[in-house]
């Protein structure tokens, strides 16, 4: 077993670093336009990225993408992060977003359409899957379709839907059922200016990116964009763990960067006349963090690498996933600790890098419900949190 990059890969991460550092002007109008709710300068981005095929990564060519194997798909969504998270995000949810569902199980002209869409830049698509009473618990949504002639109806809310406004569709769980079972799932691909749907104001969160309500008043779709009607949410998930593989390369690109700056800082800053990185306690904390964030890369390196028989492993997504979130907070919280005062200043990097973080011990399943999943593979028995009778 090889645990080294090829040179291959080595010389495609620094192009795309490099590509990333010219576009960063373009990145910073483009999140200051966000939180004035102009998204023109987001779009002029992700057409730019698009141009630079940064876009669309794992999408076969045939859709415009740039037909890379997962693991260097991920390699590139962590450096693309280190060096913008504006760009991070573009770059995942074109790659190992929604778009993967679509292209795991839309039909031709629905590939077609939208996987094509996204690698050339010209549109977005979301992922709606929260409800105000369905977090953890997902399949206790109640998101409803019915099918009526042509079209289809759907009524309910869906919450924290990163980037809704800045999209173009909602690849959206629903049920088309009534049993309230896992089998009435199914999906549908809602755009966003379907009559009947209503795009809330959203909320900013730690990280700085806004997440929205969608509320769905008997909001009319054509027949065509249904994804999967019913008993599909066991596939949704199995293709959700690349969605899962691509948020965690996030946080491995933000604990790079994290590190990567406080290694400098710590052999430029000065106290009692000396470098900060002349003092053992500093220096074992620096080393530390290289300890935590090479565990964390080579477990989630593991679950891309073992995609070439198949969608990723459950187990090995879940364990990846638990590992770095852990470790990504906490090379953060240490980068900050280094900086002293200067860490917790927004004028350093650090902070941010944090806040963005912290959000991966809950978005694509808590850390413990991670966990429960981890124990039900070890112990071979399906861990229900559901009370006696609620199943």
């Amino acid at each position: 077993m090889d645990f080294q990059l090829t040179g291959d890969q080595r010389e495609l991460i620094a192009a795309t670093e490099k590509l990333c550092t010219q576009l960063l002007p373009l990145a910073k109008e483009a999140h200051e336009g966000e939180k004035r709710g102009d998204f023109a300068p987001l779009q002029k981005l992700r057409k730019a990225m698009a141009e630079n095929g940064l876009l669309g990564l794992n999408m076969p060519t045939e859709y415009g993408g740039m037909g890379l194997p997962l693991l260097d798909t991920l390699l590139l969504i962590q450096t693309i992060q280190k060096v913008d998270s504006t760009m991070g995000g573009l770059t995942h949810r074109t790659s190992t977003g929604a778009i993967g569902a679509i292209l795991e199980l839309g039909t031709d002209e629905q590939k077609a359409q939208y996987v094509t869409g996204v690698a050339r830049g010209d549109i977005g698509v979301s992922i709606g899957i929260t409800e105000p009473n369905a977090g953890s618990a997902a399949t206790a949504m109640t998101t409803r379709a019915r099918i009526e002639g042509d079209e289809v109806v759907i009524t309910g809310q869906k919450i924290f839907i990163s980037a809704a406004k800045a999209h173009h569709y909602t690849m959206l769980y629903c049920r088309f059922g009534t049993t309230g079972r896992a089998s009435d799932i199914g999906a549908v691909i809602v755009p966003h200016d379907a009559p009947g749907l209503t795009i809330g104001n959203g909320s900013e969160n730690m990280a700085g990116e806004r997440q929205y309500e969608l509320f769905f008043d008997d909001c009319r779709i054509p027949k065509a964009n249904i994804l999967a009607e019913g008993n599909a949410f066991g596939k949704l998930i199995s293709v959700y763990n690349s969605e899962r593989l691509g948020s965690i390369s996030r946080m491995l690109g933000s604990a790079q960067a994290s590190f990567e700056f406080a290694l400098q800082y710590v052999q430029e800053r000065e106290q009692f006349g000396r470098q900060l990185a002349d003092f053992q306690g500093l220096q074992w904390i620096l080393a530390e963090m290289k300890v935590k964030l090479e565990a964390a890369q080579l477990l989630t390196y593991r679950a891309a690498a073992n995609t070439a028989i198949g969608l990723p492993s459950p187990l090995e997504t879940s364990v990846a996933k638990v590992y770095v979130a852990q470790a990504a907070k906490e090379i953060c919280d240490d980068a900050i600790q280094l900086l002293g005062g200067y860490g917790y200043m927004t004028e350093y990097p650090v902070e941010a890098r944090y806040r963005e973080v912290r959000g991966g011990s809950i978005y694509g399943g808590t850390l413990q419900i991670h966990k429960n999943m981890i124990a039900g593979h070890l112990l071979k028995r399906k861990n229900s949190q559901w009370a006696k009778g609620k199943e």
